[in-house]
């Protein structure tokens, strides 16, 4: 990206991570092709993909109000804006598998610490949190059962806690 585009402002990105290239499937860039000759067959190869009136900047306003939310309502999101997609975007690609700085530099991220912000786990992500607990509960309780009853009571390793020398003691 070269230019950052807000409230109907074209402008040099804030910092250095602004300036980033996001690469696109064939597939997306087939899209946009597709919607840029359909839909302004005389634009030039350097001109907006989505221009406003008379090749202008799109007015974000009017694209979120006229198409994205009713889109967002039609799925069943109430509120919607922009700092939410951004969200959204990178909870999908973390969701997804894909690492931090890839989401970092897609996003124009700085540090991990930035991105972490923009990190919310899905349903998915938490029902496998969930998954994996009950998978090392569950091997831990067959360990005990083999063990029986007159085995001499160890911690089984499966489930030990690990402690910082630095903190608090676990109660």
């Amino acid at each position: 990206m070269t230019e950052s585009v807000w409230e109907g402002k074209s402008t040099p990105p804030k910092t250095k991570k602004g300036y980033r290239k996001v690469v696109l499937s064939p597939r997306q860039m087939a899209d946009l092709k597709k919607y840029k000759d359909e839909n302004h067959p005389d634009a030039g190869p350097d001109t907006w993909v989505f221009p406003g009136k008379r090749n202008r900047l799109l007015d974000m306003g009017w694209l979120m109000s006229k198409h994205i939310k009713p889109i967002a309502e039609k799925l069943g999101i109430q509120r919607i804006h922009w700092h939410a997609l951004r969200h959204f975007n990178n909870s999908l690609m973390m969701n997804e598998g894909v690492d931090v700085a890839t989401r970092m530099d897609r996003l124009g991220h700085v540090t991990d610490r930035v991105n972490l912000i923009y990190s919310h786990s899905g349903d998915e992500a938490q029902l496998a949190a969930s998954e994996a607990i009950e998978r090392r509960l569950e091997t831990a309780r067959e360990g005990l059962e083999k063990q029986g009853k007159g085995a001499s009571q160890t911690t089984s390793p499966l489930l030990t806690v690990t402690q910082d020398a630095a903190k608090e003691p676990i109660d």
